[in-house]
């Protein structure tokens, strides 16, 4: 895959660190409901998530990169599932996530966002706040969101995921790569 291992482009840790989290908190479903499933990755970048996504057995997949060339490694990435892979549920997008497109309103029973928002943190001028903001629109009330940081700070970390709009499930305050934290949508 590329020039490096899979594990050059994981941020912070691969798959099979996330998985048991969204088995626990997303539910252990069969392939089936998994399948059904709306799963958002945003700032997808160059990290095979979507893949491990897929093969775990979710494919209603939307992901989105603010960079193009991240949106065609993506692409090219897909080309390394199986021969005959029903592809036809991953959606791959160009977008920013200060401002996602209001028909996703409410749409995504998943996010999994992994080291999106220390990226979008580390710009500065409240980008992460406003982010946040989106991510909370686009999830469905009760869906999930699997957060991945090692960068943004606990206290504002506490005031974007806010209980008014977030349940927390999981803190991953005290994880020792990086925080995975898991919250629900009220």
């Amino acid at each position: 895959m590329g020039d490096f291992a899979a594990d050059e482009y994981s941020w912070y840790y691969g798959f099979e660190a996330i998985k048991p989290v969204l088995e626990e908190h997303v539910g252990a479903a069969a392939a089936e409901e998994r399948s059904k499933l709306s799963v958002l990755v945003p700032g997808c970048g160059n990290d095979p998530l979507l893949l491990d996504l897929f093969g775990a057995g979710y494919r209603r997949l939307t992901a989105f990169d603010y960079s193009p060339g991240a949106i065609e490694r993506q692409r090219e990435l897909l080309e390394y599932l199986p021969v005959g892979s029903d592809v036809d549920g991953i959606d791959l997008r160009v977008e920013d996530a200060r401002s996602l497109p209001k028909e996703w309103e409410g749409s995504f029973d998943v996010v999994v966002e992994k080291g999106a928002l220390d990226a979008i943190y580390l710009s500065g001028d409240g980008n992460v706040e406003q982010s946040a903001s989106e991510l909370a629109r686009v999830v469905k009330p009760g869906g999930t969101c699997v957060s991945v940081s090692g960068v943004v700070p606990e206290g504002l970390r506490r005031e974007v995921f806010g209980a008014e709009d977030w349940e927390w499930l999981r803190d991953g305050s005290e994880d020792l790569k990086a925080g995975c934290f898991v919250l629900r949508r009220r």
